[in-house]
């Protein structure tokens, strides 16, 4: 079963990939208590403005130590050291620490965290400063997208093209993080966490 708030998710969701779907807000989910052995949350979470209903929701309808596969950006990599996200759809970002302290403190108990898409720590760098200079750039009322334009237009034609399906081997690391650190080489976060 797949949920989204989105209808036109949902039909894409229909055509493509035949699946059930249902249209509901994640933060009062229709199913009664216990219903799921897993549920998966993909790049969800970012986009809520109360998480503690979205997880607490989530929880109620987890059997008892069923399964929660989450994934959701790194802060370090989308946003870092800014107050609040860059993209005007994320509502919050977390590093890996305050995300695992999110996670248990809804009496989820962290079994794996994994990373997604590997990151060099040249290219960290390069969007740590970038990140930086759109905060400051907005602060004038200019578009933070105006500097990606401006970054694809100096890097020139002859680099690589990202098509809208880009098939990467390197999507899935499926490496096991340090959970003491926030310091963390990836663009996201894929974390197996059970009911307590």
């Amino acid at each position: 079963m797949s949920v989204d708030i989105d209808k036109d998710v949902l039909q894409y969701g229909k055509m493509v990939y035949n699946a059930e779907c249902m249209c509901a807000d994640a933060t009062h989910l229709p199913f009664r208590e216990q219903s799921f052995d897993s549920i998966v949350s993909i790049e969800t979470l970012e986009h809520i403005r109360n998480q503690k209903a979205f997880l607490s929701n989530i929880k109620l309808c987890l059997k008892k130590r069923g399964d929660l596969i989450l994934s959701t950006p790194n802060k370090l990599y989308t946003s870092p050291f800014l107050p609040k996200p860059l993209n005007p759809y994320h509502m919050s970002e977390y590093y890996l620490g305050p995300l695992l302290v999110l996670l248990e403190s809804h009496d989820f108990k962290v079994s794996h965290v994994y990373g997604g898409k590997k990151v060099k720590g040249v290219e960290l760098i390069r969007r740590i400063f970038g990140s930086l200079l759109k905060f400051l750039i907005s602060k004038p009322s200019l578009k933070p997208y105006l500097i990606d334009n401006l970054y694809y237009l100096i890097r020139g034609k002859g680099q690589k093209i990202t098509k809208l399906v880009d098939i990467d081997p390197s999507l899935f690391q499926h490496k096991e993080l340090k959970v003491a650190s926030n310091i963390v080489l990836y663009e996201y976060f894929v974390v197996h966490v059970q009911g307590v």
